[in-house]
């Protein structure tokens, strides 16, 4: 008998039959046989067909049963206490299973029905599905023998609140084929006409598995349960088959879960400060704001909530992100492979999925740790039709300066807040619109009179509309701003009132249509950008400053953008994408015509030309093509390659290491071109030790032209010509990222490692446009050396430990190393850029999380987190700068962090 394994699933066609069933005489003399060799005598004189692994049956012999001529009462003595199950269908097929029985449905079906619904999805939250199998039939049984294949498609959705969910991972583990669900929660799934086991897994849900019967194309729907235990916390951690199915190489889906128990600073689950636990993500030290990407700088990172762009990412000086945990339902971060539908910005885009809100109940959850403290509320107005989710998060950190013996920290001040909220409508089951909006706010003073302040605002629409279930559209329209302050009242007569803001309105039609074995999106977005520059006002009747505005500028960006997902084959798919971008500058507005023999100053200018209000006067645009091709080598393995053309219109000018709230957004112009980016990159996957083990390991190799850098001593703020202190740079990339992680067990983890470089040249021609020589040499955020080792050990049901190890090398910085004096003033020479380094960063972080007990009904669910950042007490350096003394140059080091700092934080669900 040739071996059939169908992997213990099977999804039965339900007929009359289950209410007779038929009976099936052995006529023959079987007690000498084997199990096999019976079953090659049943497949021949009952016309049967049998299917099980054989390993179940190796040492089975007929001549236990001996005596009975029924085939289900030998089965039945057969397989008694052997833990294997078996069922007979219509059809004479007999599917024998271990360890499960399979479930069936008594409803009837109707031959124009096209799908039976599970019985399991109406049995009771609580019952333990893990080793059952539910099994539907799809399509007419009449169709089973027609040629080719069929497709099941549907929508994957959380059974407590009924959101959809994106990421998860539909697989078919016989044919090694599987999909992923789109931001709707949406798949399709091309398959030979038979019998299938469909398993869905997502971290944090329990895994659901369903024996399919495929006779023709049809739709199969599925909700699932949230796990009751929270504690399924791999730190970072695709799913088992995403990794494998996913075509773009880098790319991490992170589920809010991931990394709720990661120890923090103070107290709070930080998104922002989770990606830097990736391979090819980094900062440039400790408490910075933003991060950087396989050699991008932190503006080039697209960071999406709502559908719209946060301008500035952190709080708190980098200590906190700017979007609140509670808020948020998933994270997916492009460090390669970034979707055509996504523009803008040239290293990564990190694309924050929101909450609705549960349709059904009210829910809530709170906290408090030594600074912050936060609650989020959530709930139907009208069930499953008009729901809303609301967040609030604040701080009260000043009582901490009072605990410094430094007057001067004594007499500073630092606050922030955050408000989220959405509602959402569903008109009718193809119709759902949502409206959101999110508002940030900081403010610090340190040992004098200057106050800087910053905010961020969104309010973002949403509609998205079902035309059928293999074709729906997405249209979006956000508002995005960003606003810094900087004002002083001492003295009165100089008092002033310094600001900078950005705001940007954007339209974006997006529409995924599902035909075949393509799956196309495609869409149109156009953006407006208004830019002010900086205004600075006389604060108080008895300032004497005089006001000054730089011109705002405008300028808008259009985009039409497709993407092709195709199965070439079994093992091969591909998705080919492609953008094409113009943006358009307008009046009012004047262009400085500069002398070409010259470096551009304002001595240089020779001529000026006005713009009237509306009228374009600098136009770019080009194709930005999106290519990712994914071969799977076997059902464990998969190599995919990688291509991505980027183009970034928005310019973020800063003069320091580390993104501040007074650096300066520009857009491109008739001087600043925008930058470029060409990335490629390949990566290798395996899945070891039965699919609990990940192994990866990526290489990428990147170039970036029209990269802004500032000639020495220029003035950033209240600049009215900033381009003429602007010096062109190019950049190049490239380096390798490894990670071996373990995704099940009370033991899980990740161990990566990261090697990359990072060098920028200059490419002007005249003298104070070349920065070292013209030679290539480090950015500052090249740190050609990350080892990260994180470990998550579930104690119990109720209790949980997580640690972090990170090390890298310093970043570069410039030292003096030399001094001379010139007229009897002493003279300090510095060496080429970057070329030395700060000490290697070390820190071991950890928490222990206590839940509170398991009883199902209680008013609410307390946890506690005892965390304790830089547990050893390191003192990294952060930044060396150096004094003149008494005509000695004396360096000294700055520590952000000295010492361990413990955290208590108290939360609790309701």
């Amino acid at each position: 008998m040739k071996n059939r394994i169908l992997h213990l699933f099977i999804f039965l066609i339900i007929s009359p039959a289950l209410y007779c069933q038929q009976n099936y005489d052995v006529h023959w003399d079987y007690r000498n046989q084997s199990f096999k060799e019976f079953v090659l005598s049943s497949e021949k004189n009952l016309n049967l067909r049998f299917f099980y692994r054989d390993e179940w049956v190796d040492n089975l012999k007929l001549q236990d049963v001996e005596g009975t001529t029924d085939l289900r009462s030998i089965l039945d003595k057969l397989f008694h206490d052997k833990l294997l199950y078996y069922y007979i269908d219509e059809t004479g097929n007999v599917v024998i299973t271990k360890n499960f029985r399979v479930k069936t449905t008594d409803i009837r079906k109707d031959e124009s029905e096209n799908f039976i619904p599970p019985s399991e999805y109406s049995s009771d939250d609580e019952k333990d599905t893990r080793n059952e199998s539910t099994s539907v039939t799809i399509g007419n049984p009449a169709d089973r023998g027609k040629p080719g294949k069929a497709t099941v498609s549907g929508y994957i959705t959380n059974k407590d609140t009924k959101e959809p969910i994106p990421g998860v991972t539909v697989f078919v583990q016989e044919l090694s084929a599987g999909a992923v669900t789109n931001a709707f929660g949406y798949y399709t799934l091309e398959l030979p006409r038979g019998f299938h086991q469909l398993q869905f897994s997502f971290i944090g849900l329990r895994p659901k598995r369903i024996n399919l019967n495929l006779n023709g194309t049809g739709e199969l729907n599925v909700d699932m349960i949230s796990v009751m235990i929270p504690l399924k916390e791999t730190v970072i951690s695709a799913q088992k088959s995403v990794t494998l199915q996913r075509f773009e190489v880098g790319a991490e889906k992170i589920n809010i879960t991931t990394f709720k128990l990661l120890p923090t600073a103070m107290g709070e689950s930080d998104i922002i400060k989770s990606m830097l636990l990736i391979p090819g993500v980094q900062s440039i030290g400790e408490g910075s704001a933003g991060f950087n990407v396989r050699g991008g700088s932190a503006d080039q990172n697209l960071v999406l909530l709502y559908g719209a762009p946060v301008y500035n990412t952190s709080h708190f000086f980098g200590f906190f992100s700017a979007v609140n945990s509670d808020i948020i339902k998933d994270v997916t971060l492009y460090k390669g492979g970034i979707p055509s539908r996504y523009g803008g910005r040239l290293s990564s885009v990190l694309d924050i999925t929101a909450r609705d809100g549960d349709r059904s109940e009210f829910r809530g959850n709170a906290g408090i740790s030594p600074v912050t403290t936060h609650l989020m509320l959530e709930g139907p107005i009208k069930k499953d039709t008009l729901y809303y989710v609301l967040s609030g998060r604040t701080t009260y950190s000043n009582w901490l300066f009072s605990l410094f013996d430094n007057p001067s920290l004594k007499r500073s001040r630092a606050s922030f807040y955050d408000l989220n909220g959405r509602l959402t409508w569903e008109a009718d089951k193809n119709n759902k619109i949502d409206v959101s909006g999110y508002y940030s706010n900081d403010a610090f003073r340190f040992n004098s009179d200057t106050t800087y302040g910053y905010e961020n605002s969104i309010v973002s629409a949403r509609w998205r509309h079902f035309f059928h279930s293999r074709f729906f559209s997405t249209i979006s329209a956000n508002n995005s701003g960003y606003r810094y302050n900087i004002s002083s009242d001492s003295p009165v007569t100089e008092g002033f009132d310094l600001a900078h803001k950005l705001n940007s309105t954007a339209f974006k039609a997006d529409f995924n249509l599902f035909q075949g074995r393509h799956e196309f999106n495609f869409g149109i977005e156009g953006t407006a950008y208004i830019v002010h520059p900086g205004t600075r006002s006389p604060l108080g009747d008895s300032s004497l400053i005089i006001r000054k505005d730089i011109r705002r500028e405008r300028a808008l960006e259009t985009a039409l953008y497709i993407d092709d997902k195709y199965s070439l084959t079994q093992n091969i798919s591909v998705n080919a994408g492609l953008r094409f971008s113009s943006f358009f500058v307008f009046g009012p507005g004047s262009v400085l015509i500069y002398d070409p023999e010259y470096s551009k100053s304002s001595s240089t200018v020779t001529d000026t030309v006005f713009y009237r209000s509306h009228t374009p006067y600098k136009t770019y645009a080009g194709p930005e093509l999106r290519m990712s091709v994914n071969f799977r080598i076997d059902e464990k393995s998969s190599l995919k390659v990688n291509y991505n053309h980027t183009m970034q219109y928005l310019h973020l000018l800063s003069n320091t290491t580390s993104i501040s709230p007074t650096d300066t957004w520009k857009i491109s112009d008739s001087y600043i071109k925008p930058q470029t980016a060409d990335q490629f990159a390949v990566g290798y996957y395996r899945m070891l030790s039965g699919t609990s083990m990940e192994v990866s390991a990526e290489v990428y190799y990147k170039t970036i032209k029209n990269m802004a850098d500032f000639k020495g001593g220029s003035k950033l703020v209240m600049n009215e010509n900033i381009g003429e202190d602007l010096v062109n740079v190019n950049g190049r990339s490239y380096g390798g990222e490894f990670m071996i992680k373990r995704t099940e067990g009370k033991v899980r983890g990740s161990i990566s490692y990261t090697y990359s470089r990072t060098f920028v040249r200059s490419t002007g021609v005249y003298t104070d446009e070349i920065i070292n020589g013209g030679k290539w040499f480090p950015a500052n955020f090249d740190k050609p050396n990350d080892l990260i080792i994180s470990l998550n050990y579930l104690l119990s049901r109720r209790f949980s430990m997580s640690g972090n190890y990170t090390w890298s090398t310093g970043r570069p910085i410039t030292y003096p190393v030399a001094a001379y004096y010139y007229n009897d003033m002493l003279m300090i020479h510095y060496s080429d850029r970057n070329k030395y380094r700060l000490p290697d960063y070390s820190r071991l972080d950890f928490s222990f999380r206590v839940s509170g007990n398991l009883k199902a009904k209680k008013i609410a669910n307390p946890y506690w987190t005892f965390s304790v950042y830089n547990l050893l007490g390191r003192k990294n350096v952060y930044s060396i700068y150096f004094k003149n003394e008494k005509d000695q140059v004396k360096g000294y080091k700055l520590s952000v962090f000295g010492q361990a700092i413990p955290t208590v934080t108290f939360s609790f669900d309701f």
